[in-house]
């Protein structure tokens, strides 16, 4: 099984949190670095403790994610994508509709062309600037 991992700068538990709300999905597992056992060689600042080390969430008919906060900076931009293709038209325009709250359309929830045309799909970048294709067979 593949799961897209998704590295956060401070946000990882506000966002998958965010997520479980709009995909309807579970958080399975979220550990922050202040869960660890304290080595007094090596202190952590309270910052860095309340910083998520490892989060996973379910998405009904998805599959699901994982993500952390990194410890360095992350670029809100990439070359990955992730695609939510949906069970149903109705969800996916609720899901994208969430998705592009505070965010920005890339290409509007549509139809898509032939041959492909008993589809729709759009592209988003969410407001914390993960890219989503979401896609759903049309309902007829």
């Amino acid at each position: 099984m593949l799961m897209p991992y998704i590295r956060f700068n401070g946000d990882c538990q506000e966002v998958f949190l965010w997520y479980a709300r709009v995909f309807g999905g579970e958080i399975q597992h979220l550990a922050k670095y202040g869960d660890i056992p304290e080595n007094p060689a090596m202190p952590m600042s309270d910052e860095l403790k309340d910083k998520v080390m490892h989060a996973q969430i379910v998405l009904p008919n998805l599959g699901g994610m994982s993500g952390a906060d990194s410890l360095e900076l992350v670029p809100k931009s990439g070359n990955i994508s992730i695609q939510a293709h949906l069970p149903k038209e109705n969800l996916a325009r609720k899901i994208f509709s969430e998705l592009a709250i505070g965010g920005n359309v890339l290409g509007e929830l549509a139809t898509n062309p032939p041959p492909d045309d008993h589809g729709i799909s759009g592209c988003v970048e969410d407001k914390y600037g993960v890219t989503w294709i979401v896609s759903a067979m049309r309902s007829v």
